[in-house]
């Protein structure tokens, strides 16, 4: 009967060797110095998220600026211009002095306003 009891003491031995030094597949794996624990993990995330916000705030700050953040400038055509604004909230069309056909487009929310001139703009305000 001792006989039996040392061959189980050395198999409970053996078996707490091999879960405590044993393959990745063992139970405490989890709990590995090498492995980030869950607060390392949250911590990690936390700071990825933070990362993320700041980017969307940099580019929403950078579409509220205005046409010329859009990339409006001058020698665009109306068509060009409509495609990074959209359409303008007023027009008005007048011919200066030397004949020339003028048209202003006035886009309210974003406070600016484009000047166009035989057909390209030559003037953002």
């Amino acid at each position: 009967m001792r006989l039996g009891r040392w061959v189980l003491l050395l198999m409970a031995v053996a078996a707490g060797l091999w879960l405590f030094q044993g393959p990745s597949t063992n139970l405490f794996r989890g709990f590995s110095r090498e492995a980030p624990g869950p607060i390392d993990r949250a911590k990690a995330a936390a700071e990825k998220n933070n990362s993320r916000a700041g980017e969307t705030t940099g580019a929403q700050t950078e579409a509220d600026a205005g046409p010329s953040a859009a990339g409006v400038t001058e020698n665009m055509t109306p068509g060009q211009v409509r495609a990074l604004l959209g359409p303008p909230s007023e027009t008005r069309t007048e011919t200066t002095d030397a004949g020339v056909l003028r048209e202003i487009w006035i886009y309210s929310p974003a406070g600016k306003t484009v000047v166009f001139e035989n057909g390209v703009a030559v003037s953002i305000r």
